[in-house]
């Protein structure tokens, strides 16, 4: 079991095909996530309701990172940098990948297990 993860929420822009983007994270996003040496696995989420409470993103990713590199594993990745900005262009909220304030886009969380179960 990976024992780090990053967690990755965001929504797209107002004006995207939502059904175009699910595509784009079946066909081209998650494949390339899951290429990644230091990436162990790397899922998409869409929020489909709230039960308790509510959030102001409406998708996230969860990244298991591969080995004990942690993020910087990740996002030292030169073609993983590369890929973000052009996510940033294609989805994201404020489309300029060089904007100083990319939160407006993404948040990433850096995250560990503290507890699994054992098999």
């Amino acid at each position: 079991m990976a024992r780090q993860v990053l967690l990755l929420t965001y929504t797209p822009r107002s004006d995207v095909d939502l059904d175009a983007y699910h595509s784009w994270l079946r066909e081209v996003d998650n494949p390339f996530f899951n290429g990644r040496p230091a990436v162990h696995r790397y899922v998409n989420y869409r929020v489909t309701g709230a039960v308790l409470g509510s959030e102001r993103f409406t998708h996230f990713d969860l990244l298991e990172i591969e080995g004990s590199g942690g993020a910087g594993a990740v996002f030292g990745d030169p073609e993983i940098a590369r890929f973000a900005r052009d996510w940033v262009r294609l989805w994201g909220a404020d489309p300029d990948p060089d904007s100083p304030d990319q939160s407006v886009n993404y948040h990433v969380l850096e995250c560990e297990a503290v507890a699994w179960p054992v098999r």
